[in-house]
């Protein structure tokens, strides 16, 4: 059975009432003012975010829709190098973990699952000791605000990344050095991090079970649960020892087997060939018999797939 996913913003929703959309801050705006004002406009502007979240949720129970991928738009600055920003210094702090617990415990009443997805600056492998590290940071915070909600430290509530580099002195060096950062992470990320394919580079398919799976558990004695998504397999494709390409189906089943419990995939098209998304999902994913949830990736948003449902 499918289960869909809404990825952080609800067009239905917005359209109903243009106020419900995510507010963002720049660095720019932030040192306009002095750091007092900003600090309360920024937190003013999280709680409103976390207002839009909660009736996001609602929307979804509406129209059917069982998991949600949080926007990362919820907490904007607060990662941002060298403004030291902390929750500590909101005025409204109280009442943004009230509302963050109050999400939490909605998705459950709802039985939505909730997942989040960082930027694709997210690279724990990184050449740049100072991009490795800034990721560290982000994780950190999407999994704190995660806690916060009571979301379960497990891969019910998974944080997905790309691996995102294709330039290294090797895959097992890649491979070191991001284990490494992620042992540097906090436990809530340690659990819930998993790994998808890319749409260009090194980290196809193949490459991602075989380095992330395979060759982890042999070396590491566990692995990641590996997100398929079919946009990125056919934009970089994976061959077998014949170079016949290989199936949707085929790494279905193999991404599949890496999860504990029901899989987070994504799924989309793209324009005309290229990794583009389309606004509309015009044919509907497979579960090949098993459980499964599909993040749908279109502009759109649940407009461009309501006719699933």
């Amino acid at each position: 059975m499918i289960k869909y996913g809404l990825v952080c913003i609800s067009n239905v929703l917005r359209e109903s009432n243009p106020d419900l959309a995510f507010k963002t801050m720049t660095r720019t705006q932030f040192l306009k003012k002095d750091r007092n004002s900003s600090i309360l406009d920024l937190s003013s502007r999280i709680y409103h975010n976390l207002r839009v979240t909660e009736e996001t949720l609602h929307q979804c129970s509406k129209l059917g829709i069982k998991h949600y991928r949080l926007s990362c738009k919820l907490f904007p600055l607060m990662t941002e190098p060298n403004l030291n920003i902390s929750v500590s210094e909101f005025l409204n702090l109280e009442k943004i973990l009230d509302k963050l617990r109050h999400i939490g415990s909605l998705s459950k009443n709802l039985g939505i699952s909730i997942s989040c997805h960082p930027d694709q600056f997210v690279v724990l492998g990184s050449n740049s000791d100072a991009i490795c590290e800034k990721s560290i940071t982000e994780l950190n915070f999407h999994s704190w605000v995660m806690d916060a909600m009571d979301l379960p430290q497990n891969y019910t509530a998974p944080i997905n990344i790309h691996p995102s580099l294709s330039k290294f002195e090797s895959p097992e060096k890649f491979v070191e050095k991001f284990v490494k950062n992620f042992f540097s992470c906090d436990i809530g990320v340690r659990n819930r991090l998993v790994l998808e394919n890319e749409d260009k580079g090194f980290w196809n398919c193949s490459n991602l079970y075989n380095y992330f799976h395979n060759y982890m558990k042999q070396c590491y004695n566990f692995h990641f649960p590996l997100t398929l998504d079919n946009l990125h397999d056919e934009c970089n494709p994976s061959y077998d020892e014949n170079n016949n390409k290989l199936s949707y189906k085929h790494w279905f089943m193999k991404f599949y087997q890496t999860w504990n419990c029901t899989p987070v995939f994504h799924w989309s098209e793209g324009i005309n060939g290229t990794r583009s998304h389309a606004q509309k999902a015009s044919k509907a994913p497979e579960d090949f018999g098993a459980d499964v949830i599909y993040e749908v990736e279109v502009k759109d948003k649940d407009k461009g797939f309501l006719h699933f449902l």
